[in-house]
């Protein structure tokens, strides 16, 4: 795969990963797919033209995008996991007072 390629292939998984996680909020998919673009962003070579860099410059902007929104979705999943705790918890209180 030539550069040209691999730049197109990193974009195009880009806009998977964009996908999984806007549409669907599957960042498992998310998190697998960026795993796989990677190594393609790793080994691209400093030297692109114009247009490789436009796309790259894109790439970079939506990893950017997407740290946060990964960081607001797990704050508030943080947060939903801690009210069902408390909840279970207050459940397991009344159970335990309602065997009295």
């Amino acid at each position: 795969m030539n550069q040209q390629e691999m730049i197109q292939h990193a974009w195009a998984l880009t806009e998977a990963i964009e996908a999984a996680a806007a549409a669907a909020g599957d960042w498992t998919r998310a998190a697998e797919l960026t795993q796989a673009r990677s190594p393609m962003l790793m080994s691209l070579e400093a030297d692109q033209p114009a247009d490789s860099l436009q796309t790259i410059h894109r790439i970079q902007a939506s990893i950017e995008a997407m740290m946060n929104r990964a960081q607001s979705a797990q704050a508030l999943l943080s947060t939903a996991y801690r009210k069902s705790m408390q909840q279970a918890q207050a459940a397991k209180q009344y159970q335990k007072a309602a065997w009295l």
